[in-house]
């Protein structure tokens, strides 16, 4: 008997080492499925809609008949954040310059502060997108808007954006370089940054679990007004 009840915890400790090696190996292809199926285009991402303007702070623009903007995050700084759990908007009627923080996201305690490409005066914000922080990420060209700015036509400077397919091109090596710029960052033995290294695109909200460090250095590398 003795004999058989230790054969028996032999097999079962056999099979519960296999059970989790094959659950290892399945959550390791479950998250390198997600980040290739981003090789081929997040969903969402390439279709900038006619009329918004990206600029090099990762923050998108359409002017109204009012000559204001309305802004927000674009695609991709969406899709590196992944869904947020709060925006701090904004107040209504303060006035911003280029290179000042406009907004701010937040994940996890983590913060990035989004800043202004123009002058201008903020006249209203999205009090929908303050409720329901996901919609940056799920819906930022239309619902996921974060405020309105009234601004002189001068001070938007067509350098500092690019719209239709320039927008779509840029984005495209915005992508690579994010790539680029977690692989040195994410440990090896995590399954997004062995596919990082495989040449693929990380997987959204990427950014979601990193260090604060990170989140710094992303923002002085993506968020720039200038």
């Amino acid at each position: 008997m003795v004999a058989i009840f230790v054969a028996f915890m032999f097999v079962s400790l056999i099979l519960v080492d296999l059970s989790i090696a094959e659950w290892n190996a399945w959550r390791i292809a479950q998250s390198q499925r997600q980040i290739r199926h981003a090789d081929h285009a997040p969903v969402g991402v390439w279709q900038i809609p006619e009329g918004v303007s990206l600029s090099t702070a990762h923050t998108w623009s359409r002017a109204d008949r009012a000559a204001r903007l309305k802004v927000g995050a674009d695609p991709f700084l969406a899709y590196a954040i992944g869904p947020l759990q709060r925006i701090a908007m904004p107040k209504i009627g303060k006035r911003v310059v280029p290179g000042e923080a406009l907004f701010a996201i937040e994940h996890n305690g983590r913060r990035l502060l989004v800043p202004s490409t123009v002058a201008g005066k903020v006249v209203a914000v999205n009090r929908l997108v303050q409720k329901h922080p996901t919609l940056l990420s799920s819906d930022p060209l239309r619902h996921g808007w974060v405020c309105r700015l009234s601004v002189a036509p001068s001070t938007v400077s067509p350098r500092l954006t690019r719209s239709g397919e320039h927008a779509r091109q840029w984005l495209e090596t915005e992508f690579t370089r994010l790539s680029e710029f977690l692989v040195p960052r994410i440990p090896i033995a995590s399954p997004l940054g062995a596919t990082s290294q495989d040449g693929g695109l990380p997987a959204p909200g990427c950014l979601s679990e990193l260090p604060r460090s990170v989140w710094k250095e992303f923002a002085a590398e993506f968020l720039r007004w200038r």
